[in-house]
C-alpha cells in the first residue's frame, strides 16, 4: 500500500497535477490538506474521481481562513468508517478519519491531520498538546494498523509530537532521519526559516517498505510517501 500526504497549497503551483499523475499508477491514498478554498472544488477532483472515492471536510477558523481536507481512497478499498476530529473545538485543527479495508480483509485506520497554524512559531502550547491528545485519543480504540500524518503546524521533536510516540506511535521524521519537510517556497514567504511542519506516525504493527519525503516544488510543503507491506 502507498500513501502520500501533502500540503498542496490549494494546488496553486501547476507543476502540483503532473506530480499526482505520475503517481496514480501507484498510489492507493492521497490525503490532502490545504485541498481546496471557500466556496471552490478541490483542486485535483476532476482528474481523480474517476478512480478514487472522495472523503472531504473542513473547518473555517476566521472570516479569510478555512481548512479544506481531501482523502482519495482508491475504488478497490472498501472504506467502513468516516469522522472528523476537532471540527467544533475552537484552536484546534482538523482531522479526517477513515477506516478502511482492503481486498485481503486487512483494516487500517487513516489520519489525515491539518494542525491549528497559530502562534507561526510551531512550538509547544497548551492548544497543541491538547490537539495531540485529542488525535491519539480518538484512534485510542479502533481495532488495526493506524496511520496519522500530514501538516501538524509542529516543529521536530517537541511535546507535541512525542505525545504519540509516548502513545506507541513510530515517528517516521525522526525513525527515517528526514531533515526538512519545507522548500524555498515557504521560506521566501517568512522571516523566520522552518525546517518542519508535517509528520508521520504510524503504531508498530506496520511494516515499513519504503519513506520518502522528496524536495520539490510543487507547494510550500514537501510530500511525504509511505509504502507499507500488506
Amino acid at each position: 500500500m502507498k500513501i502520500i500526504f501533502l500540503n498542496a497549497w490549494q494546488g496553486q503551483i501547476p507543476q502540483i497535477k503532473d506530480f499526482i499523475l505520475d503517481h496514480i499508477p501507484t498510489t492507493d491514498i492521497f490525503c490532502f490538506q490545504e485541498a481546496g478554498y471557500f466556496n471552490t472544488d478541490i483542486f485535483c477532483q476532476q482528474y481523480l474521481s474517476s478512480q478514487y472515492q472522495l472523503f472531504t471536510n473542513q473547518k473555517q477558523l476566521t472570516q479569510k481562513d478555512i481548512m479544506v481536507q481531501a482523502t482519495f481512497v482508491k475504488k478497490n478499498f472498501s472504506v467502513l468508517k468516516t469522522a472528523t476530529i476537532g471540527e467544533d473545538i475552537d484552536n484546534i485543527g482538523l482531522g479526517l478519519f477513515t477506516q478502511l479495508k482492503d481486498s485481503k480483509e486487512n483494516i487500517f485506520n487513516i489520519g489525515n491531520i491539518h494542525g491549528y497554524p497559530w502562534p507561526g512559531d510551531k512550538q509547544d502550547n497548551s492548544d497543541r498538546i491538547n490537539q495531540s491528545n485529542l488525535i491519539v485519543n480518538f484512534f485510542k480504540d479502533l481495532s488495526g494498523p493506524k496511520i496519522i500524518g500530514g501538516d501538524f503546524n509542529l516543529d521536530f521533536d517537541i511535546k507535541s509530537t512525542q505525545i504519540f510516540e509516548e502513545n506507541g506511535y513510530r515517528s517516521l521524521i525522526k525513525d527515517f532521519k528526514i531533515d526538512n519537510t519545507r522548500n524555498r517556497l515557504s521560506w521566501e514567504q517568512y522571516e523566520n526559516k522552518q525546517h518542519f511542519a508535517d509528520h508521520l506516525f504510524i503504531t508498530k504493527d506496520i511494516k515499513v517498505k519504503n519513506f520518502t519525503v522528496p524536495y520539490n516544488e510543487i507547494s510550500d510543503h514537501l510530500p511525504l510517501i509511505l509504502e507499507i507491506e500488506i
